[in-house]
C-alpha cells in the first residue's frame, strides 16, 4: 500500500506540474494489482507528463516496477482524428452524457482535434486549447488532409458568417449560421463541411478581407461588440443566440484577429495592467475589465467602450448590455465594488 500511495503522490505532483488545468489538459491516473504486478493506467494528453511520472516512480526505490497502461491521447482512435463542426453550433460538455455541464460552443465550420471516443461521443480540443465532449451528430469526422483542405478553402474560398442561413433548392433551411461560422462561398452558393450545398442568405466576409473589415483596434472592437446588444445570457454560449461574458470577449476578439483563451480567469493573465482609479479616464476602448465575486479570483469580464462605459454579457443584465462602472445605479455600484483589474491586450492610441 505504501508503494501505491507513493505512485499516487507522484501522479499528483506530475499533474500539478504538467496538467494543472483540466480545461486544457488531461492527466488521469489509477493503480491496481494484476497477476502479481502493479499496473499504472489512465490517460494523458501530455507525453512529457507520462515520462515525468515514470521518472518519479523510479525514484521511489530500485524494487518498484510497474506495467504502463496509460493511454497517450489521441492514440487508439477508431475514427478520423479531426472533426469539422457541421451543425450551427456544437456544444462542448463536461462529460459524454447530454446532462453534463455545458462548457462552451463551437460554431459551424471550425475544426476540433479528437482525443478519444466513448460511444457516440468524442472528447475534443478546440482551437483555443479548450477540452470538452461533443456528440458525433454535430460534426463531420475527417483526416488531417481533409481538415487542412477545408480550412484553406480548396473547394471554395472560406468566409466568416455574420449570421444568415443556407437554403436547399426547395427552400428548406439546411442550417442557420451564427457569428463566427466558417463556410465556403462561391457566388450565392454556400459549401458546408459535410458536403452539402445551398443558397446563401445573410452576411459573410471573406477571410482575406477580415483584417480590413475587423481591424485589431480598440474602437473597432467596441463597435463590433455593440452589435451584440440584446443577446441573451447563456453559460457556455458563444453566439448571439446566447453568450456568456468570456464567450462574448473571445468571439469579438477572434473576429478582429486575436485568439484569446475561453474563460475570464485565463483571459485575465494576458496583456498589461492598466490603472483604473478615479473616473476611469485611463481606460481605452477594447480594454478588458475583470471582476471577482465570492471565492473566485476572477469570475466576470467586460469590454471597455472607453472611459467608464463597458459592454458585457451578464446575469445581472440578463444578457449583453452596456453599463457605466462610474454610474450611480445599484448594479453599476456593485460592478465597481467587484472590479479587480483592467488589462490591455492590444496597443491603442496613447499606449
Amino acid at each position: 500500500m505504501e508503494v501505491i500511495a507513493g505512485i499516487y503522490q507522484a501522479g499528483e505532483e506530475v499533474r500539478l506540474e504538467f496538467a494543472p488545468d483540466p480545461r486544457t489538459a488531461i492527466f488521469e491516473l489509477g493503480v491496481h494489482r494484476e497477476d502479481g504486478e502493479l499496473v499504472v493506467y489512465g490517460a494523458s494528453s501530455s507525453p512529457a507528463a507520462v515520462e515525468a511520472l515514470h521518472a518519479r516512480i523510479g525514484a521511489l526505490g530500485p524494487g518498484v516496477r510497474v506495467r504502463d497502461a496509460i493511454v497517450r491521447l489521441p492514440d487508439g482512435l477508431a475514427g478520423a482524428p479531426h472533426a469539422i463542426v457541421a451543425a450551427a453550433t456544437a456544444p462542448m460538455l463536461a462529460g459524454p452524457v447530454i446532462s453534463e455541464s455545458h462548457l462552451s460552443q463551437i460554431p459551424l465550420g471550425n475544426r476540433l482535434r479528437v482525443l478519444r471516443e466513448q460511444g457516440r461521443w468524442c472528447q475534443c480540443r478546440s482551437a483555443d486549447g479548450y477540452l470538452g465532449w461533443v456528440h458525433r451528430g454535430y460534426v463531420e469526422r475527417v483526416e488531417e488532409s481533409q481538415a487542412r483542405a477545408w480550412e484553406a478553402g480548396t473547394s471554395a474560398p472560406v468566409h466568416y458568417c455574420l449570421e444568415g442561413r443556407v437554403l436547399a433548392p426547395d427552400g428548406e433551411v439546411l442550417v442557420r449560421l451564427p457569428w463566427g461560422a466558417r463556410i465556403g462561398v462561391t457566388g450565392d452558393t454556400a459549401h458546408l463541411p459535410d458536403g452539402r450545398r445551398g443558397r446563401l442568405e445573410g452576411s459573410t466576409v471573406a477571410v482575406s478581407e477580415m483584417p480590413d473589415r475587423f481591424p485589431l483596434e480598440g474602437e473597432a472592437i467596441a463597435e463590433t461588440a455593440s452589435l451584440w446588444c440584446g443577446a441573451p445570457y447563456l453559460w457556455g454560449g458563444t453566439t448571439v443566440w446566447g453568450v456568456d461574458c468570456s464567450g462574448l470577449v473571445q468571439t469579438i476578439y477572434r473576429m478582429h484577429g486575436l485568439e484569446l483563451p475561453r474563460d475570464s480567469d485565463q483571459q485575465a493573465a494576458l496583456g498589461e495592467a492598466v490603472s483604473h482609479g478615479g473616473p476611469f479616464e485611463s481606460l481605452q476602448a477594447g480594454d478588458l475589465l475583470f471582476f471577482a465575486e465570492g471565492e473566485d479570483p476572477i469570475s466576470h469580464v467586460a469590454i471597455s467602450l472607453g472611459g467608464s462605459r463597458i459592454i458585457h454579457s451578464s446575469l445581472g443584465n440578463g444578457g449583453v448590455r452596456t453599463n457605466d462602472v462610474a454610474g450611480a445605479a445599484g448594479y453599476e455600484r456593485e460592478l465597481r465594488d467587484l472590479l479587480v483589474t483592467v488589462r490591455r491586450v492590444i496597443r491603442g492610441r496613447g499606449s
